[in-house]
């Protein structure tokens, strides 16, 4: 079980494998592993303390960024990301950014941009879609589906707000080239870069 793994230059911390999605082109389902890591099936959800101990074992000096992303959505589990951040920043003097489907607002049941806002300095938001019924067949999200993307939204346009460093991403192949081309425009009018992954 990897609670830290190392993929390119960076390194990713495996926070929890809950997720209110069942995207159609996530690779959890295809294979346990990413970058070095053994497993990023989770027996345990770590602390913010293994969590730490496992960047120090995984020489996070050597590290461009510091990412909470792994084989589930990040946001499920906001008050470590609250607690271990600031301890990143301060302690491997390191920035911090968040790999996010963008829903935590909803899964936590109130707005978390201004707490995120605190202790992060980028985040990457999936996108996946230009239109709720898109999202919907891409994500298979468990909220419904103009819900979850009005949410998403209005979560992108906030952490614009208040974090600057905001990207969109998408999965390329999984939209028609015209929808894709519209989440590019989307991207282009809410002022944040754009990413095919």
């Amino acid at each position: 079980m990897s609670i830290v793994y190392r993929y390119g230059s960076n390194l990713y911390i495996n926070l929890t494998n809950r997720c209110p999605c069942s995207c159609i082109f996530c690779i959890r389902d295809s294979t346990p592993k990413l970058g070095d890591a053994d497993s990023l099936w989770l027996k345990e959800e770590p602390t913010s303390d293994q969590i730490m101990e496992a960047l120090k074992a995984a020489d996070a000096e050597s590290a461009g960024q510091i990412v909470f992303c792994g084989y589930g959505e990040p946001t499920e589990r906001l008050g470590v990301i609250l607690e271990t951040a600031p301890r990143i920043r301060s302690e491997l003097k390191k920035t911090v950014r968040l790999d996010t489907n963008g829903l935590g607002n909803l899964i936590n049941g109130r707005d978390i941009v201004p707490e995120l806002a605190e202790v992060l300095d980028s985040i990457s938001i999936s996108l996946n879609a230009p239109d709720a019924e898109s999202y919907k067949k891409i994500t298979r999200c468990r909220f419904d589906a103009e819900e979850a993307y009005t949410s998403l939204m209005g979560f992108i346009r906030e952490a614009k707000e208040r974090i600057g460093a905001v990207t969109v991403s998408i999965v390329g192949g999984y939209q028609s080239p015209e929808d894709e081309e519209k989440c590019r425009l989307i991207a282009e009018e809410l002022g944040v870069r754009f990413r095919v992954r």
